[in-house]
């Protein structure tokens, strides 16, 4: 008997995926340019507001993380994450100062923003660190960095972890709220960023070994078949939207 074996996609084949379906957006909307006619730039609107959905298995999104965050920062080893329903599981381990540490945290997705200007991953936190293992440069400063997580969790009531990112310059945080935020390695890859300026990704939601990408087309970029000014434009509009000038 035949055992039939699947291979995930990479994370380049995933890409490929995100710009062939802005590639077909883009042939829907010039079909709607070639039919204009009085109400065709309605049409042209409400094709790209349809939201359309990019699928990332959990493989892809931990060789993405290595690729763009973990070859990128030096005081981290290791960064992947174990996708569930509605919330996820991150793995870290640091190396800095003289601490190993092999960290762990749940954590839920706030918000996901990829376009043209940013690309940020939105966490909040939901349980405190778990410390999976340390170890240090000397004995002292192991008992050290114990007590300082025993008291952070015990008598502040908080938790060292976006502290501890925001120090190697991973993620800032605010409250419970930690921000992760990829353009700065991004930037550096030109496909990418040219898909981003056709697709931008507005929101996600996490599923069991998946997160699965809310994504629009970008109008602008698109009807200006990539050039600085725009072939249609507002002016275009033959039904121009009422303004809230009241003139008496």
């Amino acid at each position: 008997m035949r055992t039939a074996t699947f291979e995930l996609p990479t994370f380049d084949e995933l890409k490929q995926k995100l710009q062939q379906t802005s590639q077909q957006k883009s042939v829907k909307i010039i079909q709607h340019l070639g039919e204009f006619s009085q109400n065709s730039y309605e049409k042209l609107e409400n094709a790209v507001e349809q939201e359309f959905f990019v699928p990332a298995n959990q493989t892809q999104l931990n060789q993405a993380l290595e690729r763009f965050v973990t070859n990128n920062v030096d005081a981290i080893l290791d960064l992947h994450l174990d996708l569930h329903e509605n919330w996820l599981r991150l793995y870290t381990t640091v190396n800095t100062y003289g601490v190993f540490a092999n960290l762990a945290v749940n954590l839920s997705l706030v918000h996901v923003q990829l376009d043209r200007h940013h690309q940020r991953f939105v966490f909040g936190q939901l349980s405190n660190t778990d410390v999976l293992a340390l170890h240090t440069d000397n004995y002292f400063k192991t008992k050290a960095v114990r007590l300082a997580v025993w008291f952070f969790h015990k008598v502040l009531k908080k938790d060292p972890l976006g502290m501890i990112l925001q120090k190697i310059n991973l993620v800032h945080q605010k409250e419970e709220i930690l921000y992760l935020d990829i353009g700065r390695w991004l930037k550096k890859n030109q496909m990418i960023m040219d898909t981003l300026k056709k697709v931008q990704v507005n929101h996600g939601f996490l599923a069991e070994e998946q997160l699965v990408l809310k994504a629009n087309a970008n109008i602008a970029e698109i009807i200006s078949l990539g050039t600085d000014k725009l072939v249609i434009s507002e002016a275009d509009n033959p039904t121009p939207k009422p303004t809230n000038d009241n003139k008496n």
